[in-house]
Formats: C-alpha cells, sequence, structure tokens
C-alpha cells in the first residue's frame, strides 16, 4: 500500500471539496467567489495598495512640511536683508500648502525691514487671497495697502481700502482704519474725501485727537466744505463714484 498515492486519491479538486463542506444554501456565493477569485483578489491587491498609498503620502507630505518649517528657521537665523528676501520668496514659491502662509508672512516682514515695499505688498497680497475670508487675509490685505502707500502706490492703496470698508464690521472700522483712508485719499490726491472721513472722525472723537482731525479736514475741504457737512450731520463717504 503506497501512502502517497492513497494520499493522491483522497485529494479532490478544490470546488468539489469545499462545496461537500458547506450547506447547500451557501453553494452560489461559494461558485459566485470561485468564479470570481481573480476578480476579487485584485480589488483587494488595489484596496491594499490604496491604503499603503495614502499612509505613504501622508508620510511623505508630513516630511515636506517639517523640511519646509526647518528651511524657514534656517533663513530667519542666517541670513538678512535681501539675502533673506530671496530666499523666503524661492521659499515660498515650493513651500507645502500648509507652510507657505507662515512663509509669505516672514517673506513681508523681511520685505519691510528691508525697505522693499514692493515686495512686501505681493507677499501680503498672496496671504490675503489664500485667507480670502479669514482675519488673517484681512489683516494682511491691510498691511498689503500700507505696503503699497510706502511703495508710492497710492490710488491703489486707496482703493484696495475702500473695497476692504464694507467688509468689516461696522465695530472695527477703527479710527486707525479710517484714518488711514483719509491719508490714502490725500496722497491719491481725492482731498474731498479725506475732508469728509476726518470730519467724520472729529465729530466723534474727542480732546485733542478730535480738535487734530478738525484742522485736518478744514484744511483740506473746498471752502466751507467741511463745515458744511459737519452742520447737516452728513457722515464721510467715498465720493470717488460720484465724480
Amino acid at each position: 500500500m503506497n501512502p502517497q498515492k492513497n494520499q493522491g486519491e483522497e485529494a479532490s479538486p478544490l470546488f468539489r471539496d469545499l462545496q461537500a463542506e458547506v450547506a447547500s444554501e451557501s453553494a452560489p456565493l461559494l461558485q459566485f467567489m470561485l468564479r470570481h477569485a481573480g476578480l476579487i483578489a485584485g480589488v483587494v491587491i488595489i484596496f491594499l495598495l490604496v491604503l499603503a498609498g495614502t499612509g505613504l503620502w501622508h508620510w511623505y507630505s508630513g516630511g515636506k512640511n517639517d523640511e519646509a518649517r526647518q528651511e524657514l528657521a534656517r533663513i530667519g537665523l542666517t541670513m538678512q536683508g535681501p539675502e533673506r528676501v530671496k530666499a523666503l520668496a524661492a521659499l515660498a514659491d515650493k513651500a507645502p500648502s500648509d507652510v507657505r502662509l507662515s512663509v509669505l508672512l516672514a517673506l513681508a516682514q523681511s520685505a519691510l525691514q528691508s525697505g522693499d515695499d514692493a515686495a512686501a505688498a505681493d507677499a501680503y497680497a498672496k496671504v490675503a487671497k489664500l485667507d480670502a475670508d479669514g482675519a488673517l487675509g484681512l489683516t494682511a490685505a491691510l498691511g498689503e495697502a500700507g505696503s503699497l502707500l510706502k511703495a508710492g502706490k497710492n490710488a491703489e492703496a486707496l482703493t484696495l481700502l475702500q473695497g476692504l470698508e464694507p467688509r468689516l464690521p461696522v465695530e472695527n472700522r477703527s479710527v486707525q482704519f479710517r484714518q488711514m483712508l483719509a491719508e490714502a485719499a490725500v496722497k491719491a490726491g481725492q482731498k474731498d474725501l479725506a475732508a469728509r472721513t476726518y470730519q467724520a472722525l472729529a465729530q466723534e472723537v474727542k480732546g485733542l485727537d478730535g480738535d487734530y482731525y478738525r484742522v485736518r479736514a478744514e484744511a483740506l475741504a473746498p471752502a466751507g466744505g467741511a463745515q458744511d457737512n459737519a452742520a447737516s450731520g452728513k457722515p464721510a463717504q467715498d465720493t470717488a463714484a460720484q465724480k
């Protein structure tokens, strides 16, 4: 008697052995699994590859973020002036999205310190675009307007400030913001708008500051213009659309 032969005789095709061991109601499912075994295996392999790819992507992204943060720290510690501005600009172009805001803010600050107001305005504009609906975006837009004023781009700064004003809640339209708007109007040659804005500030602010705003309004307004507005209680408004 050959044991190996007996073992071979006892072995039967996979389908027959499995079918004999399962209940009759499970047979259709078994037949489906056996018939489509290749397809099922392929789907499982694809699923595993997707999981592995997702994990690798998170690992890769996290590594890239860490590299960008380390590079940002290195630039801040080892570079100064235009060299730092140039290095930060290059890093901003390739930094992952999670780090780009930090790089752009550092770039804007460094550009201001280096006297490169145009580069600062450009960096602030990119931050404002990336966070268009957030508080950081509004703050960056104000930084952009200030940089534009320093760069002598007064009309652009005034247009930007006028666009920001409706987006600010009334309680957040601070004295400083409206004074900035008035000065931008002066530099852009819109003295009537500046006078109206200063006159409104003079009506709201008491003490020496209020007196200063009143003097500014009177100096900028046509004869009697600011006083007429004060008497009528007409608030400062943008008159550019009326011209």
